[in-house]
């Protein structure tokens, strides 16, 4: 039985396999030999395992490239990630670069990271100088009653454990953490914050925190990039630090040199005077009426001439209110206290919107200064005029008067009217620095600065 179902299958197969390898043989093969039927046999399997082994490496590869362009689009998103990240710091830099006073910088700081994670609200939080206690010292969103009870000591509350630590602090959920200090998250309705420390040459200097008025889960890339960007804020903090040192001490050299003229000029001022006085004492008690005039009327003029040095300089003594307010109302004040006091017509005006880096507007304030004390001091004048305008990428600065004039050639050959000082400070500005003036014409100073 087992051989005759074997005969009849065995053709078959042959039949089969012969139509498929062997068609050319098929119209002269009738009956196979029997060697043959086990040759095509295993051909045939062969074949088949072949094809088999082809599609299960086909399969495999395929599998294969899945994974690779998985892989691929992972670590695609992972670079755009960090991508982005390096944008969003290099973004918070350049806003940080824009600010040199540390107030400034920390408000700054305060605003970009709230910014940079999405959150409600922000604080940063410093040592006192005797690093008893943290007090919030920028803010944004809380209310001005909860900043004034913004205090923590080392270890106390969030802010104080972080800064006692020196270690980043999470808290997802504030109703689930006991440790939060319980006014402000009632007052403000605070869920979710992360605090981290900002470190200034290797001690905390104070405390970042981002705020949010709903439970939040902080992913790893939020956790880096609040991180990252702490370690920029110390350095931009001191960076200002360093920049209102070198500014005080600026400040008091300039203040010592404005002491020292203040004294050698007033003083020679009035020593004159007392000579005047002294020779028109004589020439009354002589009965020179006419002299004795003369030498009073001078002795008046010496002494309008100590007054105004005198105001001056007290001026200039004073705290300037272009550290306040900029440059345009310090040019302003400037005018109002010292020339328009002293009897000049003054004049100032602007063209353009005047936008300008600190540094640009603080050399500017500085030759203004000079330029006027030179109105002051020599030209005699009656009319006083300041011209600040900007256009497009240019930035100039007239100071003009009606008095007496100079040749400019002579003066500078001379070292005279401080205009080595002013052409000094618009060299450092990399400004173009010019003086026009004749004799009896009165005088112009000009200056001209690209705006990159």
């Amino acid at each position: 039985m087992h051989q005759m179902k074997k005969s009849k299958l065995m053709p078959i197969v042959f039949s089969i396999l012969a139509g498929m390898v062997l068609p050319g043989c098929m119209a002269t093969v009738t009956e196979p030999h029997p060697i043959t039927w086990w040759i095509l046999g295993g051909l045939g399997l062969a074949i088949l395992a072949g094809a088999i082994v082809s599609l299960l490496g086909i399969r495999r590869l395929k599998l294969r490239l899945i994974h690779m362009e998985a892989d691929l689009n992972e670590r695609t998103a992972q670079i755009e990630q960090q991508r982005n990240e390096l944008e969003s710091l290099y973004r918070a830099d350049d806003e940080l670069r824009r600010h040199l006073h540390l107030d400034e910088v920390l408000q700054s700081l305060v605003n970009t990271a709230v910014e940079l994670l999405h959150a409600d609200k922000g604080a940063l939080m410093v040592w006192d100088e005797k690093r008893e206690r943290l007090h919030a010292r920028a803010t944004y969103g809380f209310q001005p009653e909860t900043v004034a009870k913004m205090s923590f000591a080392p270890g106390n509350g969030v802010a104080g454990r972080v800064a006692l630590s020196g270690e980043p602090e999470i808290v997802e959920d504030t109703y689930l953490n006991g440790r939060v200090t319980p006014f402000i998250i009632e007052s403000e309705k605070l869920r979710a914050l992360m605090q981290v420390p900002i470190k200034v040459a290797g001690r905390v200097f104070g405390v970042f925190s981002a705020d949010f008025l709903q439970p939040h889960r902080f992913s790893e890339k939020e956790k880096r990039l609040l991180i990252a960007f702490a370690q920029r804020a110390g350095l931009a903090i001191e960076t200002a630090r360093l920049y209102e040192r070198e500014e005080q001490i600026a400040v008091m050299q300039e203040r010592n040199h404005l002491a020292r003229d203040l004294h050698d000029s007033v003083t020679q001022s009035l020593y004159g005077a007392t000579l005047y006085a002294e020779v028109a004492s004589q020439l009354l008690k002589s009965g020179e009426l006419e002299k004795a005039g003369e030498n009073l009327k001078e002795l008046k003029g010496m002494a309008l001439d100590a007054l105004a040095e005198m105001r001056l300089l007290i001026y200039e003594l004073r705290p300037s209110v272009f550290e306040q307010e900029g440059l345009i109302a310090a040019i302003q004040t400037r005018l109002d206290a010292v020339e328009g006091r002293l009897g000049l017509e003054t004049n100032f005006i602007t063209e353009g919107e005047i936008s300008l880096s600190p540094q640009v507007e603080e050399g500017l304030y500085r030759i203004t200064q000079e330029a006027l004390n030179n109105v002051i001091k020599h030209a005699h004048a009656e009319t006083v005029s300041v011209t600040l305008t900007q256009q497009e990428q240019m930035v100039c600065l007239e100071v003009a008067d009606d008095g007496v004039g100079f040749n400019p050639v002579q003066a500078c050959e001379a070292g005279c009217l401080g205009l080595h000082g002013m052409k000094e400070r618009a060299q450092e500005l990399g400004a173009e620095f010019e003086i026009i003036s004749q004799l009896g014409q009165g005088a112009k100073v000009i200056v001209r600065r690209q705006i990159p």
